[in-house]
C-alpha cells in the first residue's frame, strides 16, 4: 500500500467497501482536468499567439508610409495621460495626397519636433492618419502576450469547473454519508425524535 504523509495515495482506485461511485466521478474528473491543463492550455496558448501576431502583422496591410511636415511645435514633454510612447505626442501635420491636394490632421510625432519640420506619417488606401504599425518583434510580443493571457484564462476556467464539481461531489458525499448512518441507525432499532 502506497502511503505519503500517513495517506493512502490512489486510494479511489482501489476496491474498497466504503468507496463510493462519487469517489470514483470525482478522481476521473480530476484525471480529466489535468489532461485538459497539460495537453490543451498550451495548445491554446500557442494558437492565440499565432493568431494575435498575424493580426497585428495585418494592420500593416494597405498602410504606406508618406513625408508629412509638421504644421505646429510638437510638446517638449509627454503628458502622463498621452497613451503614447514616451517619445510619441500628438500634433498637427500637413501632407499631400498623390493627386497633389493637400491635407491636415493630428497624429503621433517625436517630442519637440519644431514646425516645418519633416516627420514620418501613416496613410491608408483613402489617404486617412493611421498609427504606425507593429514591427515583427511587437507583432511577436503582442501574440505572446495574448497568448498566455488566454492559457492563463483557459487555466482559471478549467480550475474554476474543478472546484464547482469538487463541492458539487462534496455535498453528494455528504447526503450519502448521512443515508448510510440513517440506513444503519434504522437497522439497530434506534428511533429519531
Amino acid at each position: 500500500m502506497l502511503k505519503r504523509d500517513g495517506r493512502v495515495v490512489f486510494w479511489r482506485w482501489r476496491r474498497n467497501p466504503l468507496r463510493r461511485s462519487s469517489d470514483i466521478a470525482e478522481a476521473w474528473i480530476a484525471v480529466a482536468a489535468a489532461a485538459v491543463l497539460l495537453l490543451v492550455v498550451p495548445v491554446v496558448g500557442v494558437v492565440t499567439a499565432g493568431a494575435g501576431e498575424r493580426s497585428a502583422l495585418d494592420r500593416a496591410q494597405g498602410l504606406h508610409r508618406t513625408a508629412a511636415r509638421l504644421v505646429e511645435d510638437a510638446p517638449a514633454t509627454p503628458t502622463r495621460f498621452s497613451g503614447l510612447a514616451d517619445d510619441q505626442l500628438p500634433a498637427a501635420v500637413r501632407w499631400r495626397m498623390p493627386d497633389g491636394s493637400s491635407r491636415t490632421g493630428v497624429t503621433s510625432v517625436p517630442a519637440g519636433g519644431e514646425a516645418g519640420s519633416s516627420t514620418a506619417v501613416w496613410l491608408d488606401g483613402a489617404g486617412r492618419l493611421r498609427a504606425a504599425p507593429p514591427t515583427p518583434a511587437q507583432a511577436r510580443s503582442q501574440g505572446a502576450a495574448l497568448g498566455a493571457a488566454t492559457g492563463a484564462g483557459v487555466c482559471v476556467l478549467v480550475a474554476g469547473m474543478w472546484w464547482a464539481v469538487r463541492v458539487r461531489l462534496a455535498v453528494r458525499h455528504r447526503a450519502q454519508w448521512d443515508l448510510a448512518w440513517e440506513e444503519f441507525d434504522s437497522g439497530r432499532g434506534h428511533r429519531h425524535a
